[in-house]
């Protein structure tokens, strides 16, 4: 069995490939860190799908945009973070993608693309932040 036919946990962290117009020349070798903000199921196909948070380790102004930084060194070892991480939270710059070898994989030795969960004091952070872009309706609906 592969890890594709389970699909991450909501508030998850995993690896692959958010689709960029200038993708970076590592991008196939080297996916980023992930943030799942929500899960589907095709109930015909059975095709899981998921609503990404992209990571990037360069600034990002949280004044402009919703973020979750995550840069404590316990934190990021706690995550399995290379680097310090800042996830976009705005739900305009989020992608549904499905729960495939083509969108998602893994770190190289990792035989999985899933790297951990959020602790629940940042799952409420968060939740708290998709509740309001949810209400707005500034969501990628499945």
């Amino acid at each position: 069995m592969t890890w594709e036919a389970t699909p991450p946990a909501l508030y998850s962290i995993v690896t692959g490939f958010f689709p960029e117009t200038a993708p970076k020349d590592t991008w196939a070798t080297n996916p980023r860190p992930l943030l799942v903000c929500g899960r589907a199921q095709d109930p015909e196909t059975g095709m899981h799908f998921c609503r990404i948070a992209y990571g990037t380790s360069q600034a990002v102004k949280p004044w402009l945009e919703p973020t979750l930084a995550i840069g404590n060194f316990s934190m990021l070892n706690a995550l399995h973070l290379k680097t310090p991480t800042t996830f976009v939270l705005k739900g305009s710059n989020m992608i549904i993608l499905p729960w495939t070898q083509e969108f998602f994989r893994p770190w190289r030795g990792q035989k999985s693309p899933y790297l951990s969960i959020l602790p629940a004091d940042m799952q409420r952070y968060v939740g708290a932040i998709l509740a309001e872009a949810q209400r707005r309706g500034e969501l990628p609906a499945y």
